[in-house]
């Protein structure tokens, strides 16, 4: 049995040979494509708290390197960096890959994310191990430990390369990203933890995954943080190439954030869509939007009734009607600890609407 300390040491080891083994290819591909993405020199030079790495091409450089420093094979094996051939062989199991660091709530190293070129494994995540799981785990949090804890806004994305994106706006953004998953209330009580702030911004891809994506982490994020805002990105982009070919764009897309529940009430409205000619549709998709629009610093209540009102073609008091339900609904549970326990106060974005084309 490898003891966790153990491994953690094996994960820092090799996140050191991953360090280097960038540094020393200035001309290799992968700091090609990281300049190709706007990533800066001082990033590629190591002269950040950014942490970048590369796993060289070859079959078993991490494990000879790893060996030579004392590190068994079990040791290897259990930490998810290396794997057996059928023939018995021991490999490295990141290969020809720029490489992210995944930390804990702890802020320790703990695996690895790694970027192909391209193909069908275009990311590769360690495995599970006895130190490391996505649902625990974040990209970006240990780097940027000082700016979060200054009162940078914490700003979650997608992918690796979009955190890296946010983290180059400047000292005032911290790009955080989960492991390859859908973010946990784990992920978001380390982020919580690590961060000065109640405000978290959410930054998806700007197309329609994206949006339906950042609308399931609500629940999630708003039992954690007090404020949930979303960035509108333009359609086609996400923080990586926004940053690449815009930088102000995405800065502005941030400064402008507004409400999640917002950007979740038209992700919930478009699945109804298909019903809104029906009176039946209409009262449904209004009493599914209610408890959104019931999420919204009251500032902003009367401009989405409105909104929502043209959107269904009913009367605001109507909606009105259905809101202050909801808000009713949200105070008792909120009041009783209850949470979000009953259907109606659930964003649930897994069944479609009934199908009303037969509605008279």
């Amino acid at each position: 049995m490898v003891s966790d300390e153990l491994l953690h040491q094996a994960t820092a080891a090799a996140a050191r040979f991953y360090w280097h083994q960038l540094r020393g290819r200035p001309n290799g591909w992968a700091v090609r494509h990281l300049r190709d993405r706007g990533v800066a020199d001082e990033i590629l030079t190591g002269a950040t708290s950014w942490w970048l790495g590369y796993a060289p091409d070859t079959w078993s450089g991490l494990v000879d390197h790893l060996r030579r420093e004392g590190f068994d094979d079990q040791t290897l094996l259990s930490g998810g960096l290396a794997r057996a051939t059928r023939s018995g062989y021991l490999i490295d199991r990141f290969r020809g890959r720029i490489m992210f660091l995944a930390e804990d709530g702890q802020q320790s190293p703990v695996g690895f994310i790694g970027r192909a070129p391209g193909g069908l494994l275009k990311y590769l995540n360690t495995p599970n191990t006895p130190i490391y799981t996505k649902a625990t785990t974040l990209v970006g949090v240990g780097a940027q430990r000082h700016r979060l804890s200054e009162g940078a806004m914490p700003v979650l994305v997608e992918g690796t390369m979009d955190a890296l994106a946010i983290h180059q706006l400047g000292d005032h953004w911290a790009g955080i990203s989960p492991c390859g998953t859908a973010i946990t209330r784990e992920q978001a009580v380390i982020l919580k933890q690590a961060s000065r702030l109640d405000t978290v911004v959410v930054a998806f891809d700007g197309n329609t995954a994206g949006a339906s994506g950042a609308a399931r982490s609500l629940d999630v994020l708003a039992d954690v943080f007090a404020v949930v805002l979303a960035a509108d990105l333009p359609g086609g982009h996400d923080p990586s190439s926004l940053f690449a070919a815009h930088p102000d764009r995405l800065h502005d897309a941030l400064t402008h954030a507004r409400p999640l529940a917002e950007l979740a009430m038209d992700v919930e409205l478009a699945r109804w869509e298909r019903v809104l000619d029906h009176a039946a549709g209409k009262v449904n998709a209004v009493r599914a939007v209610a408890p959104l629009v019931a999420r919204l610093p009251a500032g902003r209540v009367a401009a989405q009734i409105a909104r929502l009102s043209r959107r269904v073609d009913l009367e605001e008091q109507i909606i009105s009607r259905e809101v202050l339900a909801a808000v009713g609904l949200r105070r008792e549970q909120l009041s009783t600890g209850r949470g979000r326990t009953r259907r109606r106060d659930r964003l649930d974005m897994g069944s479609d609407p009934p199908d009303l084309s037969r509605t008279p």
